[in-house]
């Protein structure tokens, strides 16, 4: 992308400190929730699947996020509330570039700002279900890559 407000590289285990730090307290919530480790499941997390580190221009963690398999992650980190909008808009962008054929992904019910970030992403609710571990209900959405017509 020719916009440079972001910059996207892949995600080390260099960066668990980091981004560990800087976590909004729902994405924190989630770790704690539905993991045993925070370290060790981001650890796991870049691993394994595809991620990628996205920062301010000026340095300050904005997200976490990969692929794993057809499975679209993401954990928030407190830049994003200094730039909401102007992130969801380009995130939108950058996320249409990786043209993955379809993306699913899970959310707890309730994270509202999760959810409607979700939707301004593309992603559309498929099914709500109660999460065995939690006792919380989660939400269940994809996003179809449409490509382009001629």
């Amino acid at each position: 992308m020719t916009d440079s407000t972001y910059v996207v590289r892949p995600a080390t285990l260099n960066d668990i400190p980091i981004i560990l730090d800087n976590l909004i307290e729902n994405s924190l919530d989630d770790f704690c929730n539905y993991k045993l480790n925070p370290v060790l499941s981001l650890a796991e997390e870049i691993s394994v699947g595809e991620a990628y580190y996205i920062t301010h221009k000026d340095g300050t963690p904005m997200a976490i996020v990969g692929f794993d398999t057809d499975c679209f992650w993401m954990h928030m980190c407190k830049g994003m509330e200094k730039h909401p909008v102007s992130f969801i808009k380009w995130a939108r962008r950058w996320l249409d570039e990786q043209k993955k054929p379809y993306l699913w992904n899970h959310i707890n019910i309730q994270y509202t700002q999760a959810l409607k970030m979700s939707k301004a992403f593309g992603f559309k609710a498929l099914r709500v279900y109660p999460h065995l571990l939690t006792d919380k209900y989660t939400v269940e959405s994809v996003r179809l890559w449409q490509s382009e017509q001629s």
